[in-house]
């Protein structure tokens, strides 16, 4: 197969993903739209509610709703990481790697996209799974593994030796060769399979006692480890975004994490770059204070950061209602972090000083050089320090809690984080004897665990090559 071939397989591919990239955001729109109706009551139900909708010109019920609904949380599920996972195959595969197994995989792919319900995505695959197939066989696949099999029997024959004895000894050898290959490749597979399922367990029974109902969440002597589609409690989510304003503390989670992480790439980048180039007096002590500083745990500085923000002529919390600055005081006190500023550090120091010295010597400022040369190149890590700083900021809990606990106890809740309203949230049911909504609970985490898991899965590449490039001299 030519490259000329190739650069046509690869456009034809293209337009695949374009079309199921249109079925996925359809899919995800009509989740969405779905969602949309559910009814939730004014109390937590402990048992599942039956409502009716009418919905695209049909008289539906919930279980209806709910099984439409699984339906495309399936599809969402199975189409987005493969949509992910094909698009960098395709740009990443060179042209003499089409083969069979290459069309194997896309007429499984077409099988995939036709149970999930994309026809025209399964047809265009099937099609080309075919066309790959013919071209890499009638342009010389299978020609040339005869020859490489010929050349290789043929090096045997220079042996002064009895054929039939060296065929016999040859056979022995690449059997028992091909024997441990498998049983390695077995027993590697068989270990990260147990290891991942070990993993995969508590994250699906999460999800799973997420979307049952109360009564079904609290079944201690017959759990069930599978219910039906209909019987998803897709409300339960809808309950806790609406009914217990995780939508707000979401919202307010966002503007912190991107507010501290801006700042603190600002405050990282310049600190790194002054004490890995910047020649000044005290460089090394003071960088030297600061690593030390990393040894007092961070509990410590609460009390310290606690008077800061209240009183020292600033008073952003403690004031009278709605004179809180609770952003501010959240976001402020973090806006640089001495681990980020090593571990950047370690990075610009791989870059050799010739570059910084030929760049002085043309005449360029520090900043200059800076943004053109050593931002570009630490990309990697610079990215890594964002996902690692935002993810600290989702998770972070005792230092907004303790802000938003002071003044006005309900104007202080408006401004919770998604932690502290994992922790503080009313998960109970009504009446003169409440009890903990454990499924309602369960979907409130799963709302905030998912995202990061997402976040994770997808720059996981640019996450471990950062944490590389850091630790790697030269």
């Amino acid at each position: 197969m030519n490259k000329e071939q190739v650069k046509h397989i690869k456009q034809f591919e293209n337009i695949i993903h374009g079309i199921d990239l249109v079925f996925f955001l359809i899919y995800v729109g009509l989740f969405a739209y779905l969602f949309g109706f559910i009814q939730v009551p004014t109390t937590p139900p402990e048992v599942e509610t039956i409502y009716q909708y009418v919905i695209f010109g049909m008289n539906i019920n919930t279980p209806i709703l709910n099984t439409w609904m699984s339906y495309l949380a399936i599809f969402i599920i199975v189409t987005f990481p493969l949509l992910f996972i094909n698009f960098r195959k395709t740009q990443n595969r060179e042209y003499y790697e089409y083969n069979r197994w290459v069309a194997g995989n896309l007429f499984a792919g077409g099988i995939i996209s036709l149970l999930v319900l994309n026809p025209i995505s399964a047809v265009l695959k099937i099609y080309l799974s075919r066309r790959i197939l013919l071209e890499s066989e009638k342009y010389g696949f299978k020609k040339a593994a005869t020859l490489l099999g010929q050349g290789f029997v043929n090096l045997f024959k220079k042996k002064p030796a009895d054929p039939d004895e060296v065929e016999g000894e040859l056979k022995e050898v690449i059997k028992k060769q091909v024997m441990r290959t498998f049983i390695r490749v077995f027993f590697s597979y068989f270990f990260l399979s147990v290891v991942a399922l070990l993993i995969f367990i508590p994250f699906y029974w999460m999800i799973l006692t997420a979307l049952k109902t109360y009564y079904e969440s609290n079944l201690t002597n017959t759990p069930r480890f599978f219910i039906a589609l209909s019987e998803m409690q897709w409300m339960n989510f809808k309950y806790v975004v609406t009914e217990i304003d995780f939508g707000i503390y979401i919202r307010n989670t966002l503007t912190v994490g991107l507010w501290a992480t801006a700042g603190t790439l600002v405050t990282t980048v310049l600190a790194a770059f002054a004490f890995a180039r910047l020649e000044f007096k005290g460089r090394d002590t003071i960088f030297s204070v600061l690593l030390m500083t990393m040894m007092i745990p961070g509990e410590l500085y609460i009390l310290t950061n606690y008077l800061t923000v209240s009183q020292a002529g600033i008073g952003w919390i403690g004031g009278p209602t709605g004179t809180n600055q609770y952003y501010l005081a959240m976001i402020v006190p973090f806006l640089t972090s001495v681990f980020y500023i090593f571990f950047l550090r370690q990075t610009f120091k791989q870059i050799p000083d010739t570059l910084y010295k030929a760049a002085k010597v043309d005449g360029s400022s520090d900043l200059k050089y800076l943004a053109r040369v050593m931002i570009p190149i630490a990309g990697p890590t610079i990215f890594t320090i964002t996902i690692l700083n935002v993810i600290g900021s989702w998770n972070a809990f005792i230092w907004p809690r303790l802000i938003t606990s002071v003044g006005d106890v309900n104007e202080g809740r408006g401004y919770w984080l998604i932690s502290a309203a994992l922790r503080d949230a009313d998960f109970t049911t009504g009446g003169t004897n409440p009890r903990v909504m454990f499924n309602l609970q369960i979907a409130a985490s799963a709302i905030v665990t998912i995202p990061l898991i997402i976040v994770f899965l997808l720059l996981r590449k640019y996450i471990m090559s950062g944490v590389g490039r850091s630790g790697t001299k030269g």
